[in-house]
Order: structure tokens, then C-alpha cells, then sequence
């Protein structure tokens, strides 16, 4: 039978973990199901999933089209240069920068569908255990993401406090 486990870490903060009893060479022990990343119950965690799920896909779906854009540059690039194609000091200067905003582009991309398949593995995990419906998870969900864009407005507000362009921001991100 699978329980909430609750401890606080030497840091202070709330851990919260599904876990299930078992025995091991004849002594009783748990087994840790999934991180609920301080979640009090597994409606709640669901909904912060779902939530965070939302948010990596619609994020993922903006950066898209830059893909798109990098992997069609890449290929023309590369294409030239095995043509035998030589590049001045200028335009191989210009090449370097768009090859690392691509690289750093792809990275992102492969974090996002890295986060998007642990929310899948953990989602299904507890989605096992929580008698929780749709709607109630769906409520859930609506509430974390509306803190999610808070804090990310918060985020966006201190640093043009701190004299940072929008322009600078978006390309950090």
C-alpha cells in the first residue's frame, strides 16, 4: 500500500514522497514510488505536473520555428563548405555566432523534451495511486499555473528593476 512519506531536509524545506512498504531479506522497508516535490497530496502534485507540463509544451512550441530556421542554416552552411565554399573572416565570425545561438537553441530543446518525459514517467506513477478526478486535478492544475506565471512576472519585473533590457532577457532565455 503506497503513502505520502513527509520529512524536512537539513535545509529546511518540505520533501514529499510517495512511497510503498516492502520487505527486504525479511525486514520491513520503503520504497521510494516518486518525488512529489513537497506536494501534500497527489491531487496536488498531479496538478502541478499537468501545470508544468502545460507550460514546457507551450515553451517547446514557441522555439519551434527557430529550430526549424537553425537546422535549415546548419544545413546550408554545411552543404556549402563540403562544396568547397570559403568563408571570409567576417562571415565565419557571423557563422560562429548563429552556430552557438543553434547549439544553445538545441540544448534548450533537448532540456524541455527531458523535463517533458520525467513529468510523463512521474505522472503516470502517481496517476496509479490518486483517486483524484479530471476536474479536481484540472483546478489543481489552473492554480499552480497561475502561481507559475506570477513568479515568472515577478522574475521579469525585479530584473527591469535592476536596469536589464527585455531584449537582454530574451536572449538569456
Amino acid at each position: 500500500m503506497a503513502f505520502i512519506r513527509k520529512r524536512t531536509t537539513k535545509n529546511g524545506v518540505v520533501s514529499t514522497a510517495l512511497v510503498e512498504s516492502c520487505r527486504k531479506d525479511g525486514k520491513p522497508r520503503s520504497r521510494v514510488l516518486v518525488n512529489l516535490h513537497g506536494a501534500e497530496s497527489l491531487t496536488v502534485a498531479l496538478g502541478r505536473l499537468a501545470a508544468k507540463r502545460d507550460k514546457l509544451k507551450k515553451d517547446r512550441a514557441g522555439l519551434e520555428p527557430d529550430r526549424a530556421a537553425a537546422e535549415e542554416f546548419y544545413e546550408i552552411f554545411t552543404s556549402a563548405t563540403m562544396a568547397g565554399r570559403v568563408w571570409t573572416i567576417e562571415e565565419r565570425k557571423e557563422i560562429d555566432g548563429l552556430l552557438r545561438r543553434r547549439r544553445r537553441l538545441l540544448k534548450r530543446v533537448a532540456k524541455i523534451d527531458t523535463e517533458l518525459a520525467i513529468i510523463q514517467r512521474e505522472g503516470v506513477a502517481i496517476k496509479k495511486h490518486c483517486a483524484a478526478s479530471p476536474d479536481e486535478i484540472r483546478a489543481e492544475a489552473d492554480k499552480h499555473a497561475k502561481e507559475l506565471q506570477d513568479a515568472e512576472n515577478h522574475e521579469l519585473g525585479l530584473a527591469l528593476i535592476r536596469g536589464k533590457s527585455i531584449e537582454s532577457l530574451m536572449k538569456a532565455y
